[in-house]
């Protein structure tokens, strides 16, 4: 393989094709349980709306049209979930194309992505709406550079599709925005192409994809908002300058871990040669380390601002895997000839695609062997199968009090409508009878026989206080591959009509 891609760098998309239909595969010889990132697809799939939660609903209705043409299924999530990422691989490679001179160089430049593991072990566990995201940057860029180039009616219409869906994958899309505005000024032929009368149907196309969500999200700001901005508060220390500090160091550790894999990857491979040649080169170059540096300091101005002293590595990840390209940019103009060093680095990404299926498989199917269960390992099914004959009813309507388990326990009961406590602005439609009682049912920690205050507190809104106390019950069901002894602990609770 090393010798066909150094041969034929456009074989990289095949390649990439057959690995994430391996992926694809892969999800389906796991067991069937689901983590937080799926589980919560599957709970969306119910509806078709402007707005969900705290993130733009771009991933969601993507899946939830796919859901509504084939059916819920395992099969319809993971097909979701390794088609984007395939897309995301694509449009990657295009966009590498486009600014390298040298397809072997773009081959390089992507597949670097499995040099670093928020992408290839990461985005494929989890990460649905930023690997929206990160599509969609590659869209916006790629559209901008043709742009750029050789400017048409077509390149401005897809500036405006990227804009549009890309402020529908993630609201900090817009530190990215900013970024490109700021790298296409600072271009020779930027300014141009801004004042073209055809930039106009950028705005307006963008605009429109986005005008439904938009109006949604006036009417749901606190929604929106509030959660993700308690989350970046969470462990902030008490004194004023230890939260001043905080957030940039945070900020800065989280540069540091996701660029050191692959730029030790790049120093062993290309040496010195590499290190000596980092500083900006041609227009593109420049055109991107503009777009870091913007986005840099966007973030640390809202770092301050608004006071972040929390990030998870998910959220600076879209912010920084261009990163490669611009490496590889660099390295052209100082006349590194790719051939030279093209087999040895294409070693290190082959060997993780080698790897990473085979590990995924072995961690779900076999894990004791890594002594913890996973998320995989939660025996929905078997639950779902043992309440319903115990109690001789199917359930009207399933209510939990968490993300895992409501698009999991939907997943087992497609047919029947299944809200969470969590997502209290979501509501559906259903019948509840002494035939069709409402299930409750929560993940508690073993020994806790007490209904979840969320639960009660929805009964007694909805159903009225006299139903406020049902009848808990307790079940504990052997992990899916695990050992007889090792069980899970579910609580549920059926409530019917009272005469």
């Amino acid at each position: 393989m090393r010798n066909l891609l150094t041969r034929r760098p456009d074989a990289v998309v095949m390649l990439l094709a057959a690995y994430f239909f391996i992926g694809f595969v892969v999800r389906l010889l796991l067991p069937h349980g689901m983590r937080v990132d799926e589980s919560q697809q599957a709970f969306f799939s119910q509806w078709l709306v402007t707005g969900y939660d705290t993130q733009p609903p771009l991933y969601n209705w993507f899946q939830a049209v796919i859901v509504s043409v084939f059916g819920l299924s395992i099969a319809t999530i993971a097909a979701a979930k390794n088609l984007v990422l395939f897309l995301l691989f694509f449009t990657y490679y295009r966009l590498a194309r486009l600014v390298l001179e040298d397809r072997l160089y773009a081959a390089i430049a992507t597949l670097s992505l499995f040099t670093i593991p928020q992408v290839f072990w990461g985005a494929q566990r989890d990460l649905t709406h930023t690997v929206a995201q990160m599509l969609m940057i590659n869209l916006l860029i790629l559209s901008v550079v043709k742009t750029l180039k050789a400017p048409s009616l077509g390149s401005y219409a897809m500036i405006g599709v990227s804009l549009g869906l890309g402020m529908l994958s993630k609201y900090n899309f817009t530190l990215v925005v900013i970024a490109a505005f700021v790298a296409v000024l600072m271009h020779p032929d930027g300014k141009a192409r801004l004042l073209d009368r055809r930039f106009l149907l950028s705005i307006a196309i963008a605009i429109l994809l986005f005008l439904p969500h938009g109006l949604w999200l006036l009417d749901n700001v606190g929604l929106a908002a509030t959660r993700t901005l308690n989350t970046m508060g969470e462990e902030a220390p008490d004194g004023a300058f230890e939260k001043f500090i905080k957030g940039p160091i945070e900020f800065f550790e989280l540069i540091v871990i996701i660029l050191a894999p692959i730029v030790a990857v790049y120093a062993i491979v290309f040496g010195k040669s590499f290190l000596r040649n980092l500083r900006p080169t041609t227009v593109w170059a420049r055109f991107l380390d503009t777009v870091f540096l913007t986005i840099g300091l966007q973030v640390l101005v809202l770092v301050f601002a608004i006071g972040i002293t929390s990030m998870r590595d998910r959220w600076v990840l879209p912010f920084l895997f261009l990163m490669p390209i611009a490496f590889c940019l660099k390295m052209q103009a100082r006349g590194i000839r790719a051939e030279d060093f093209a087999k040895r680095f294409f070693l290190v990404p082959l060997t993780v695609m080698a790897l990473t299926p085979p590990l995924f498989f072995v961690r779900a199917n076999m894990p004791m062997l890594f002594g913890r269960y996973e998320a995989y390992n939660i025996p929905y099914g078997t639950f779902i199968s043992e309440i319903m004959s115990e109690e001789g009813k199917r359930p009207g309507l399933v209510v939990t009090d968490t993300w895992l388990p409501s698009g999991n326990l939907h997943m087992q009961l497609p047919d029947v409508p299944t809200l969470c406590t969590f997502f209290g602005n979501l509501t559906v439609d259903y019948k509840w009878s002494a035939d069709r009682p409402i299930l409750l049912a929560w993940l508690p920690r073993e020994g806790d026989t007490n209904l979840p205050p969320d639960l009660s507190r929805w009964l007694t809104d909805n159903l009225g206080p006299q139903y406020a106390n049902p009848a808990v019950k307790n079940i504990s069901i052997r992990y899916e591959r695990g050992r007889p002894d090792d069980k899970r602990y579910f609580g549920y609770a059926w409530v019917y009509p009272q005469p």
